[in-house]
């Protein structure tokens, strides 16, 4: 299971480490899963990261990423991955226990991905 206190550090340190570190990362091509999850983020730009005993998933409005019907934990880990990669571009931010929100930055390139 994922612990939401590492990804709670892992955005702040992203956002802190300074724009060098990020202008690296955001120089890697952005992969079908950190599309899709900002491209459901773009209107409202918020994240439930969940934890059940039977697995970790992210709600993005009323999408859960790993869908139900993708219950392949390769599936599961590539998503949680990929919520990680946004964190580490500055994309993502910690709002409050489970919940975390675009950047700026998040916002620009969910709604420049989503035609919006």
């Amino acid at each position: 299971m994922i612990d939401i206190a590492a990804l709670v550090a892992l955005c702040q340190a992203a956002l802190t480490s300074g724009n060098k570190a990020r202008e690296i990362y955001n120089k890697r091509k952005l992969s079908a899963e950190e599309r899709e999850l900002l491209i459901a983020a773009a209107p409202q730009g918020t994240f439930c990261f969940i934890q059940l005993n039977e697995g970790s998933f992210i709600r993005v409005e009323n999408q859960d990423f790993p869908t139900n019907e993708e219950a392949d934990p390769a599936i599961t880990a590539a998503y949680i991955e990929a919520f990680k990669h946004l964190c580490e571009r500055g994309y993502i931010e910690h709002d409050s226990g489970m919940l975390f929100k675009l950047t700026v930055a998040g916002f620009k390139e969910a709604r420049r991905l989503a035609h919006l």
